[in-house]
């Protein structure tokens, strides 16, 4: 079967196709194949050099200086001091939490209540703060 096919063959009968019809007739549809297929290569070649930059932010170090003087009871205080904050901040996503569920129809108290039993459970203790502190 393959014997009786050929590349030239094939383009001569390319050839005398063009020649039997008008010339725009089957001239311009070659073109149109020709022009896309060249524009999707053009786009499969140029893809790799687009948009291969990578943000990377800058990393942000905050320092906080202290005296080498400071008395144990300072130390305690700011750290006690920094632990209320994050407490604070806490409570706030605890509240968007269960105001979320509320919404969803779940019962927060009682998935609270099961969450202060299976600590009280584990053994985790709340932590006792100093006296006179103010959060």
């Amino acid at each position: 079967m393959l014997k009786d096919a050929s590349v030239s063959g094939g383009f001569g009968d390319l050839v005398a196709v063009f020649r039997q019809s008008e010339p725009g007739e089957r001239l311009l549809p070659a073109v149109l194949a020709i022009a896309c297929t060249a524009f999707i290569l053009l786009l499969f070649w140029l893809d790799p050099k687009v948009n291969t930059y990578t943000y990377v932010p800058q990393e942000v170090i905050y320092v906080e200086n202290w005296t080498t003087d400071r008395t144990d009871e300072e130390i305690l205080k700011d750290r006690w001091q920094i632990q209320c904050l994050k407490d604070q901040l806490e409570v706030k996503r605890r509240e968007a939490v269960k105001s979320l569920g509320r919404m969803s129809g779940m019962d927060v108290d009682q998935i609270e209540r099961e969450a202060e039993a299976a600590r009280k459970a584990r053994g985790e203790v709340e932590v006792e703060r100093p006296a006179g502190l103010q959060c």
